[in-house]
């Protein structure tokens, strides 16, 4: 069982999705299965297109509808909970999850108060603030308190789970004074990715950290902006090449970009997964998008969104994103596009789930258009350029959204049937 009996929806062992009209797999080497229904037990996907699907504990009428891995969200900076004071962003979380974003990863904690931008080039209101009342913001910029906030914002998401959401925030950011015995400490600990966000002072130090990381399994991940990630290293490209990543976070910049001639080399000299942004230049992300799918590198594309951020916070930015790529870019379809928020996310960054496949976490969202909408699929109205929503999303088996009440519904509500009270609840009239 799942949990108590005082929510309905938890001690589910088997949920039927059934009248399924798209499967979305999440998986770029095959987009769409070919079925119409799909079983869960307890957490996991555990059958898709059976037939035997009597007795089970819940009956989820798709109504042909959409359905499709929950989407994820490569790149957020989370803080403790749902505080965001740097951006004045609350209880952002409930309303991505409304939004679709059933998971995420952090791209690191660092701008909560204590952990400033030092930076004459980057002008920050909180670090001027600081150096007028207790002096120079460098204090808060060492490698104990980078391990320290790394740690602590990790393991405060390890339980915290708002609305069934699932933050991997494992993230610790590289600043002067790490050692190899902190790497060896931190990696202990549970921290999964070095990123380079804030110039490092040395070079040497940028090639010992990237080495230091990948002894201890962490992938190392770049702020992929125009500016240099090592203070003795002028231009942004030398930097990259120095540090070699294995995550071009935002390639597309954060929010301006690399010049070209450094974005092309890292994808055509390096594996590194290449992550495209809401926050950015979107003519820059196609341009990298139709690169990737030339070189017949589809897999390394993820996209995120880069918030909590200076254009606010959009709980709906990764959907958006895959609307305005495909925009840019009709001849890539929309299918494509959502498995580069699911399960390309998902391998880049060496996690399960993202797909729909037995054995996998069933996170799950049933997609429509909202009532009013001249399309009448989900992938339609993404192409005409219309809202879709999420009439039900699941995370880890269980129904943590059903309806919407951001605004419209969608055509389709599913139906939810339990087989203990044999009630059917619809959440639009």
């Amino acid at each position: 069982m799942l949990g108590s009996s005082a929510d309905p929806y938890l001690d589910v062992t088997r949920t039927l999705f059934r009248n399924i009209g798209t499967l979305l797999s999440g998986d770029i080497k095959g987009p769409t299965l070919a079925a119409d229904t799909l079983l869960v037990s307890d957490s996991v996907i555990t059958a898709i297109g059976r037939s035997d699907t009597k007795d089970v504990d819940i009956d989820i009428d798709v109504r042909g509808a959409t359905l499709a891995p929950g989407l994820w969200d490569s790149h957020i900076h989370p803080y403790f909970g749902e505080y965001s004071p740097r951006q004045d962003a609350f209880g952002t979380i409930l309303r991505m999850v409304r939004s679709g974003v059933t998971c995420a990863i952090s791209a690191g904690s660092g701008h909560q108060p204590g952990m400033y931008l030092p930076s004459e080039k980057l002008p920050n209101v909180q670090a001027k603030s600081f150096v007028k009342v207790r002096g120079s913001p460098e204090r808060a910029r060492d490698a104990a308190g980078t391990k320290a906030n790394a740690i602590i914002a990790m393991k405060s998401w390890q339980d915290f789970r708002p609305s069934g959401f699932k933050l991997d925030a494992a993230t610790m950011f590289a600043e002067d004074g790490l050692t190899a015995e902190d790497f060896a400490e931190v990696a202990t600990s549970g921290i999964r990715r070095l990123k380079f966000q804030r110039p490092i002072s040395r070079r040497a130090d940028a090639e010992k950290y990237r080495q230091w990381a990948h002894d201890n399994g962490m992938r190392v991940l770049i702020h992929t902006g125009n500016r240099s990630l090592i203070k003795d290293v002028e231009k942004i490209g030398e930097s990259f090449r120095v540090i070699q990543p294995d995550v071009a976070s935002h390639i597309n910049g954060g929010p301006t970009p690399a010049p070209w001639a450094d974005i092309d080399w890292l994808i055509t000299a390096t594996p590194a997964v290449l992550e495209l942004c809401f926050i950015g230049n979107l003519p820059i992300a196609v341009r990298v998008l139709r690169m990737a799918l030339e070189r017949g590198e589809s897999h390394r594309l993820a996209i995120g969104s880069d918030l909590p951020g200076g254009t606010g916070v959009v709980p709906g930015a990764i959907l958006r994103t895959i609307q305005l790529l495909k925009h840019l870019a009709p001849e890539i379809s929309v299918e494509m596009l959502y498995c580069m928020a699911t399960g390309n996310t998902t391998r880049g960054f060496g996690h399960r789930g993202g797909i729909v496949a037995a054995g996998e976490p069933a996170d799950l969202v049933a997609w429509d258009p909202v009532e009013g909408s001249a399309a009448d699929t989900f992938i339609d109205c993404v192409e005409y350029g219309d809202r879709a929503y999420p009439g039900l999303v699941m995370i880890d088996g269980k129904i943590e959204q059903h309806g919407n009440p951001l605004l419209l519904d969608p055509k389709r509500p599913p139906y939810v049937t339990r087989n203990d009270a044999a009630v059917q609840s619809a959440v639009s009239a």
